[in-house]
C-alpha cells in the first residue's frame, strides 16, 4: 500500500541556486517620522530592518516626500530636526535617501 510518509522521508531536499548569504534590496517610499512618541508605520519597517528583524532584508534607498521638501526643511514641523539626525546616522551605514521616486 502507499505510504505518504516513506516519499516524504526518501525525498531530498532541493538545491536552489540563492545563497543563505544574499539579502533583498529594499527601497521604502514614504518613510516618515523614525523617533518616538510619532513614529511612523513606514519608519518602523525601516527600522526593523536596519535592526536585523527582517533577515533576508537590506535598506539601501529611503523615499520621504514630506521631511526632504524645501517646506519641511523651512518649517518648524514636529520631527524635522529628528529625521535629519536619523537619516545622517543612516547614511553613514551606505543608505541612500531622496524626496521623490
Amino acid at each position: 500500500p502507499f505510504n505518504p510518509k516513506e516519499v516524504i522521508t526518501q525525498q531530498k531536499p532541493k538545491k536552489t541556486s540563492m545563497s543563505s548569504t544574499k539579502k533583498a534590496t529594499v527601497l521604502l517610499v514614504g518613510c516618515g517620522q523614525p523617533q518616538k512618541p510619532i513614529r511612523s508605520m513606514g519608519a518602523y519597517h525601516a527600522i526593523q530592518i536596519i535592526d536585523g528583524r527582517v533577515p533576508d532584508a537590506e535598506l539601501k534607498y529611503v523615499v520621504e516626500p514630506w521631511y526632504m521638501s524645501d517646506a519641511a526643511k523651512s518649517s518648524k514641523a514636529p520631527g524635522v530636526e529628528q529625521f535629519f539626525a536619523w537619516k545622517e546616522e543612516q547614511e553613514k551605514t551606505g543608505v541612500s535617501f531622496f524626496e521623490t521616486v
